[in-house]
């Protein structure tokens, strides 16, 4: 095997490893009933209302719904090497629910314990985010279609993300009050505090979705430096 062919299999694998991270933060997130992040929101949704499929069956599904967005925003520009999203997409899903199932012991008690969580699923998401962007490799198809938007219509990447991470808490609000007569999940909640403090079981847009959609992209500036001096320990070792 050729010194190419090494270091494509080498950067697959880093970011693999970051792909583990970042499923670790849903299933934290989802543990945690304070709110699912953004991006992962309209699966549990529908993770919720059709529980025979897993979370990671319909993050599969949905990811795999982006790149038909791709293929019409990009048309003859998208590329064959871009259908890769759907291996990662189906490792991502498979990996999220082998997290709920090896955390499938966790059950916080209390607001502080679950609010503990999210913070941890920030962190965790935001050290896996800079392992895959540091290993440029893997790209999930929510990224994927950010950057076609950013392209096609000449937007800067961050603001796009913000968009695309709002549309899709929006669309699992829609689908939340289609499936269960409520905005914020499965639960029955009596009131504002039945929401905040997670007293009801199957919440999936709360003060953890706000929470995770900051958390991840401020805690990078942690988390980016780190990589990349274990980046630079690992290249010495070579």
């Amino acid at each position: 095997m050729n010194q190419k062919a090494i270091d494509i299999l080498r950067r697959y694998a880093v970011a693999t490893v970051g792909l583990i991270f970042v499923a670790l933060g849903v299933a934290l997130s989802i543990i945690s009933n304070l709110g699912t992040a953004p991006l992962s929101c309209p699966a549990y949704v529908l993770n919720l209302r059709w529980p025979a499929l897993s979370v990671g069956t319909f993050t599969l599904l949905v990811n795999t719904s982006l790149i038909i967005i791709q293929l019409a925003l990009w048309r003859r520009k998208f590329q064959a090497r871009f259908l890769m999203q759907i291996v990662a997409s189906a490792l991502f899903g498979y990996l999220i629910d082998a997290s709920l199932w090896a955390l499938s012991w966790l059950h916080p008690a209390t607001f502080g314990a679950r609010l503990g969580l999210t913070v941890l699923a920030g962190l965790v998401t935001a050290f896996g985010v800079s392992i895959e962007v540091a290993a440029n490799a893997w790209m999930l198809s929510a990224e994927m279609t950010v950057a076609a938007f950013s392209q096609v219509f000449q937007k800067p990447f961050g603001p796009v993300k913000v968009v695309m991470d709002s549309l899709m808490v929006v669309i699992a609000a829609v689908l939340c009050l289609v499936f269960f007569g409520d905005l914020f999940g499965a639960g029955k909640f009596t009131g504002l505090a039945d929401l905040l403090l997670a007293r009801t079981p199957g919440i999936v847009i709360g003060l953890g979705t706000l929470l995770l959609a900051v958390l991840p992209g401020a805690m990078m500036r942690l988390t980016d430096p780190l990589v990349a001096r274990l980046k630079g320990r690992s290249g010495k070792g070579d």
